[in-house]
């Protein structure tokens, strides 16, 4: 998601429910920072995350360089799939044929000529289905046994480095409550990231 991809990935599968919750309002809804931790579907929809917190992980993460990394990792290895050569060989053969129409002149025009290869060939729609393919094979294999887990480990140290923080505040809910709240609202907002 935080590439911009919206459908290709895969939904996360649910993240277990963490001790002692899910009994009493504990469970439930909680206090953090004076405000209620409150699900239900009235608020927000289950699994909501808050804009901010989203906003402050793909941010960390950004800085930790995990994308460039994953997006190096791509790059790496998108020139040896079949996907990358066909749509390669596609479109090489779609601009020699374009250009066998085209007399060349010293007065031709370059960028407009480019131009309208450019367009025909986003028209042609070999582009989209090209890609998709080139995500399957370079991309789809990689999400649950690499990025995943590397993109867990690093949420799951931001968000411990926040309750630290957190706790370390003036708190007014007791201890336990917080905890379970603290455990409820990291919850959510896992499976709101990933799924």
């Amino acid at each position: 998601a935080a590439d911009g991809r919206g459908g290709g990935i895969p939904a996360a599968p649910a993240l277990p429910a963490a001790p002692g919750r899910g009994s009493g309002a504990a469970g439930r809804r909680g206090q953090r920072g004076g405000r209620c931790l409150d699900p239900s579907p009235a608020r927000s929809p289950p699994g909501a995350a808050e804009p901010e917190l989203v906003s402050m992980i793909v941010s960390h993460l950004k800085s930790q360089g995990l994308f460039d990394q994953f997006r190096r990792d791509c790059l790496a290895d998108v020139d040896t799939k079949p996907a990358y050569q066909n749509l390669r060989q596609r479109v090489d053969n779609f601009v020699c044929n374009h250009l066998a129409t085209h007399t060349w002149s010293p007065h031709l025009n370059k960028n407009q000529l480019r131009n309208n290869i450019r367009q025909q060939v986003l028209k042609s729609g070999m582009l989209e289905s090209g890609i998709d393919r080139i995500i399957s094979q370079v991309v789809d294999p990689k999400i649950n046994h690499t990025f995943r887990p590397q993109v867990e480990k690093a949420v799951h140290e931001f968000l411990a480095t926040l309750n630290h923080k957190e706790e370390a505040g003036p708190s007014t809910a007791p201890s336990e409550e917080k905890t379970d709240a603290s455990v409820a609202v990291q919850d959510a907002k896992l499976v709101k990231y990933f799924g």
